[in-house]
């Protein structure tokens, strides 16, 4: 049987799955070699009638957690700061990067409901980009804000990568 950590890593996977599929973008996800980032969710565009990538990636850390709170605009988590400076330290002329949090409700059978019907998975992803600086220790946890009304949805990663594009047209003009 699968560790809980284990299965709610599958469950985050699944759900990206199937929004970068609904968004109609490539997703990479599993590098050979984990460096901090899980994946990277990259446009497609026309060249002529061929398919490709728009060479305007962006990457993602996924998490996965039932332990976290919310309040009336914000999602509460503690991050491991480790994590946290991957994500607040990377170089401003790179690629850009997000943090994405699945969250699952606190009673593991709420998780997923399966009928002929529908699969439902109970809660949902929410992300956000982090900036500040680094934290001093890496072995503690920093509390993160996420905005509810960032929702990891189909609309939501286009236009997540339309910015991103955008941001990085203007970095290089």
């Amino acid at each position: 049987m699968l560790t809980k950590d284990h299965a709610q890593e599958g469950l985050s996977r699944a759900y990206v799955h199937a929004v970068a599929a609904a968004a109609r973008v490539n997703l990479r996800m599993g590098h050979e070699f984990d460096y901090g980032f899980d994946g990277q969710f990259e446009g497609i565009t026309l060249r002529g009638t061929r398919h490709v990538n728009d060479g305007y990636p962006l990457d993602f850390q996924l998490k996965c957690s039932w332990n976290w709170t919310a309040d009336e605009t914000d999602i509460l988590w503690s991050l491991k700061t480790k994590t946290y400076n991957d994500l607040v330290t990377r170089e401003p002329e790179a690629v850009g990067v997000i943090l994405v949090l699945m969250c699952l409700p606190a009673a593991e059978a709420d998780w997923v409901a399966i009928t002929e019907e529908s699969i439902m998975l109970r809660k949902c992803c929410y992300f956000t980009t982090l900036s500040g600086a680094p934290a001093a220790t890496e072995t503690s946890t920093k509390l993160v804000k996420i905005p509810r009304a960032s929702v990891l949805n189909a609309a939501n990663v286009t236009a997540a990568l339309a910015a991103e594009r955008s941001r990085r047209k203007g970095l290089f003009p």
